[in-house]
């Protein structure tokens, strides 16, 4: 702590990370106090590894409508995949509550 308040008040990078890292130090140590939170954000960057990928090979939408659409698609497909369900089965069990006009079946999430 005491090396971070010797930039703190510096205008450079040096002193941004400094301020930055003051503002967060007690979330830095969090995984020490509690179990079962991970020290790192692996898990985080695995759920979103496939997004990425697809926007850097798709190039992305060229509309909100899409944005929205590419977004959900996505969260669903990640749900899935977290819970251990297939999606492409869910997606079809979807489409067909809609047209017969039930609601799905979403306890599991």
């Amino acid at each position: 702590m005491l090396t971070l308040s010797l930039f703190e008040d510096d205008c450079d990078d040096a002193g941004r990370l400094a301020r930055q890292m003051v503002r967060e130090l007690d979330a830095l140590w969090t995984f020490l106090e509690h179990e079962g939170v991970e020290p790192t954000n692996n898990r985080a960057e695995r759920s979103l590894r496939f997004g990425v990928l697809w926007r850097k090979c798709s190039l992305g939408t060229q509309s909100d409508k899409g944005n929205r659409w590419v977004e959900r698609i996505l969260s669903v497909k990640e749900t899935c995949r977290l819970r251990g369900k297939a999606t492409f089965p869910f997606l079809v069990e979807c489409l067909e509550c809609y047209f017969a006009g039930i609601s799905v079946d979403v306890n599991w999430i």
